[in-house]
């Protein structure tokens, strides 16, 4: 089963790409650990967008109805909300040592500014994009899954793996500021990140570890076919 979490293949090959090409900017100095920290943080708002497309190419060509349309503004308004919150507790954490370029936290358009200003932004950013776009157009249009998820199905998806993902980017953070660990903090970062969306990219339909997952998750409230539909919709 490791082997099929963790060998390249044409449905992760984005994944890998983006995590190596990180780990180079890093080894010739094109990107700070900070900045590499900040792309990640960003990668919230990526995934917003990606999810919104998503949901608008199930509207269009897939089985959602064209009523569903206001759920992706829907979708627009309450993720900007909980995207806008989030910034604010990640922007106060950012300020706290006193020597960050986040000076204050409540201004978060004026803070994202500042963060997509930086020199080596340029080259950290697109590898978190080039991630979700590669994924969005050879995994989702590819194989049609716009036709297998429905729009109010992909509304709530992105919650749980932001959650994930920002633990990780203030975890890290707390080691590059304070733990000096800088450089090292920063390759653990890609490194667990890779692994993480390694795996999250393994759970797919009749894969072996959807099978392995649901299987151990299985209980008497909820059966392993349920179980496996929610991780699929989850992992998408």
């Amino acid at each position: 089963m490791l082997k099929s979490i963790f060998y390249p293949t044409e449905q992760n090959a984005f994944i890998w790409l983006s995590s190596i090409y990180l780990l180079f900017l890093l080894y010739i100095g094109k990107a700070s650990p900070m900045s590499i920290l900040f792309a990640y943080f960003l990668e919230t708002i990526v995934i917003g967008f990606f999810n919104a497309l998503k949901m608008l190419w199930s509207i269009l060509f897939g089985k959602s109805k064209k009523s569903d349309f206001g759920l992706i503004l829907f979708f627009l308004f309450h993720y900007g909300f909980f995207v806008a919150i989030q910034s604010l507790f990640g922007f106060t954490l950012f300020g706290i040592d006193g020597t960050s370029i986040i000076k204050e936290p409540f201004d978060i358009i004026e803070n994202y500014s500042i963060i997509l200003n930086l020199e080596d932004i340029k080259y950290a950013l697109p590898a978190i994009v080039f991630t979700h776009l590669g994924k969005f157009i050879t995994d989702y249009i590819h194989h049609k899954k716009y036709q297998k998820f429905t729009a109010k199905e992909l509304m709530f998806k992105p919650y749980v793996r932001i959650f994930l993902q920002q633990f990780v980017v203030i975890f890290s953070f707390f080691f590059i500021v304070f733990g000096k660990a800088g450089i090292i903090a920063a390759i653990l970062l890609i490194l667990f990140r890779l692994v993480v969306d390694l795996v999250l990219e393994s759970i797919k339909e009749n894969s072996k570890t959807l099978e392995y997952v649901s299987r151990k998750l299985e209980n008497e409230k909820a059966t392993k076919e349920e179980i496996k539909k929610q991780l699929v919709i989850f992992t998408e």
